[in-house]
This record gives structure tokens, C-alpha cells and sequence, in this order.
């Protein structure tokens, strides 16, 4: 008798394949042509560096700054269409079609809006300046006044891999495109904290494929930049932990009414789960939920070796005590 030949799975194909567009359609925005600014923009480049946020910086309505864009949105679209003749497996095919549809709309909404264009290739170009902005704050908070376990929180829940890999995570990336290939739709991120960090100050939250390049774009620039030590500094300052509290050290006076160098094991926790759903958990309106992302926090502390099993029982009993004197329950 014949032995019957399995068929291979053409999963790891299509996964690799999603992670592969990604890398490409990177490198490409990083070490391609990049088109001639023209003196238009490189004027509204330098209004922008001395405020970053100026609303109306220029009229691109002009030929120049057209030209510009239809340049970067002929680009996009010729990316798009490099996979259309690869022979690839029947769904690997339609995968990278549906890859190259998306840069090929990358292009259109790049040819959309001239002023959007430019407030991006500000961005882009001036970081450093955009940074030294948001560190002049009064307010700003060093990494080394916030406490180790408030650190070892955050990246226990958000990012526990962070000093290991670069701006993007590429297993995270393949896990991310997996589940949204199955569900049909974006469900998950796949984003380091240098993603979520850009994001923060420098993009929007939607959750489009023209606006997760730009932030992968972004994130690759700033890590080149700065070391991961800024990065989760600027993080930290620049992230919105709920109940209008922007930066750790709003938030720990807002819940705690204390300095951030003074926050307990229990209260980091609770800090570090907010960013995952800051309105959805503010301990004030959403006791249960919050308490329930801490006690995670907690527990992903303790499974990465954070914290030690006498640590963690410790700061479930103790639990949360807000400003109001109000008491999350962690057991």
C-alpha cells in the first residue's frame, strides 16, 4: 500500500511572507530615494522645530509641494505593485495582493493631503528637536527618580522583552499578523514600547496599515537615536495613564498624591496597567477591572522574575490605596 503524503502547512509560509512585506516595505522607506524637499517645506521643516505644535504651518496648495507628494505616492504605489507577478501559494499570493493594495492606498492618501505630508516629514527629521521640547517640562521625570519596580512593571505587561530586541518586535509582528489574518481584521498590534512611544507623541492611536508603517518608520529612526533608557523615559513622561493624567508624575500625584520616586510595588502595578486601557480602567469609575489588570501585572512580574513569590503575595494583601481613600482589592 501507498503511504499517503501529508500536505504541508502553508502557515509558516503566509506568516513569513507578512513578516518579510513588513521588513521590505521598511528598508525601502529608510534607504530608497528620498525626493528633494523644496524651499517651501524646508521653511515650514523650521517653523515646525520651533513649535511643534503650530496648526497652520504652510499653504501646500502650490506645484512644489505637490509634486512632493505625488512623488512619495507614486513610490508607495510601484511597492505595492513589486509583489502582483511573484509565484507564490494560492493564499501567500493573496496575502502579499493584499499587502500591495495597501501601500498602493499608502500612496493615495499620501497624494491626499499636502499639509498632513508635511507635518510627517517634520516629524521625521525633527525628533531630537521634539524631544528636547517635551524634556524642557518642569514636569518631566528622569528614569532614574522612578523606582526599579515601577520600570519592571511596565515592561512585565507592556514589553518584557525590551532591552532584547530593536525598534520592532518581529515575533510579536508575525503572532500580531497571524491573529488579523484570521479574524479578518486588526485585532492585535504586535507594538514595543518604542512603537507605543511614538505613537504617543508623535501619531495617532487609528488602526490603519498606512499609520502602523509611519510608526514603524518612527520607531526605527528614534531607536537609532536613543538608547532604550531614554526611550523608556520619554515613555513614561509622554504616556496617558487615564483620569486626564499625562506622565508618571500626574499620575502619582493624581491617584497617590506623591512623587513618583515614592510609589510602592502595589502602586506601580496599577500604574503600569493603565496605559492598556486608561478610560476603561481609572480606578475611580472601574475599581474591579483595574484591580483585576493589576493582580496581572502582578502575576507577569512574578513569571518573569521580577519579583519573588514572597514579593508578589505581599502586594496582593497590601492592595491599592487611592488619593480619596478609596482601597483596591487584589485577593
Amino acid at each position: 500500500m501507498r503511504k499517503k503524503k501529508h500536505k504541508k502547512s502553508r502557515l509558516p509560509q503566509i506568516v513569513g511572507l507578512t513578516v518579510l512585506f513588513i521588513l521590505l516595505f521598511i528598508g525601502w522607506s529608510m534607504l530608497g530615494p528620498q525626493p528633494e524637499i523644496p524651499k517651501p517645506i524646508s521653511q515650514a521643516a523650521d517653523d515646525f522645530k520651533k513649535n511643534p505644535k503650530i496648526e497652520n504651518i504652510i499653504d501646500l496648495t502650490g506645484q512644489q509641494a505637490k509634486a512632493v507628494t505625488d512623488k512619495v505616492g507614486d513610490a508607495a504605489k510601484s511597492a505595492g505593485k513589486a509583489l502582483d507577478g511573484a509565484a507564490l501559494p494560492d493564499k501567500a499570493g493573496k496575502l502579499a495582493d493584499s499587502a500591495a493594495k495597501g501601500a498602493d492606498k499608502l500612496g493615495k492618501q499620501v497624494k491626499q493631503g499636502g499639509d498632513s505630508a508635511l507635518v510627517k516629514v517634520s516629524t521625521i527629521w525633527h525628533v531630537e528637536e521634539t524631544v528636547t521640547s517635551l524634556r524642557s517640562d518642569p514636569e518631566w521625570v528622569s528614569l532614574q527618580r522612578i523606582p526599579d519596580h515601577t520600570r519592571k512593571a511596565l515592561l512585565a505587561i507592556e514589553d518584557h522583552d525590551f532591552y532584547k530586541h530593536g525598534a520592532l518586535d518581529y515575533v510579536g509582528i508575525a503572532r500580531a499578523a497571524f491573529a488579523n489574518l484570521k479574524a479578518g481584521e486588526v485585532q492585535q498590534g504586535g507594538s514595543t514600547l518604542t512603537q507605543q512611544m511614538v505613537k504617543n507623541v508623535f501619531l495617532s492611536s487609528e488602526q490603519t496599515f498606512t499609520r502602523k508603517a509611519e510608526e514603524a518608520i518612527l520607531a526605527t529612526r528614534v531607536e537609532q537615536k536613543y538608547s532604550k533608557d531614554e526611550i523608556l523615559e520619554i515613555y513614561f513622561n509622554t504616556t496617558y495613564f487615564g483620569a486626564g493624567a499625562y506622565g508618571i508624575r500626574d499620575a502619582a500625584k493624581k491617584y497617590f498624591g506623591k512623587e513618583p520616586a515614592r510609589l510602592t510595588l502595589p502602586e506601580s502595578a496599577m500604574l503600569a496597567a493603565m496605559p492598556y486601557a486608561p478610560s476603561a480602567l481609572n480606578p475611580y469609575e472601574n475599581p474591579a477591572g483595574c484591580a483585576k489588570r493589576v493582580r496581572l501585572v502582578l502575576k507577569e512580574m512574578l513569571k518573569y522574575g521580577y519579583i519573588g513569590n514572597t514579593e508578589c503575595e505581599d502586594a496582593l494583601s497590601r492592595g491599592v490605596t487611592l488619593k480619596n481613600g478609596r482601597t483596591l482589592l487584589l485577593e
